[in-house]
């Protein structure tokens, strides 16, 4: 399984994530391809003045596709827009969802915020998965 952090363009966050489904050992690549076609799975976001961790990663997730379009699952909505991979980072554009009412628990608010933060990310910061 891998991990990716993401990291604000000015330092508001830092969100975990781990690519679902991956298996076999782990190990850092540069290669901009190795994150495409994996659905990763929003497991935290850490900064100055907040700390989320997610209790159901899986209900919030996105898959880079090589045509530079991102899918995002919003727990009970889903969501679509662009991204971009230039020189080691990964920057999200405009994201569009659907608007269903989700339960009070839910945490699609604060992850559709992050992933609009106008925000680059290294994509060179692959990761093993902790045992």
């Amino acid at each position: 399984m891998l991990r990716i952090l993401f990291h604000a363009l000015i330092g508001l966050m830092i969100t975990g994530c781990t690519a679902a489904g991956q298996t076999g050992s782990a190990t850092r690549s540069k290669d901009p391809q190795s994150v495409l076609s994996k659905t990763w799975q929003w497991e935290a976001t850490v900064t100055p003045v907040e700390e989320i961790t997610v209790p159901t990663p899986e209900r919030y997730t996105i898959a880079l596709m090589p045509d530079g379009k991102v899918q995002a699952l919003l727990d009970c909505n889903r969501g679509s827009g662009s991204y971009e991979i230039s020189g080691g980072r990964l920057s999200f554009g405009a994201l569009l969802s659907t608007r269903t009412v989700c339960p009070a628990d839910s945490l699609d608010g604060p992850f559709m915020r992050d992933l609009q933060r106008r925000c680059s990310c290294f994509t060179d910061e692959l990761l093993p998965a902790q045992p």
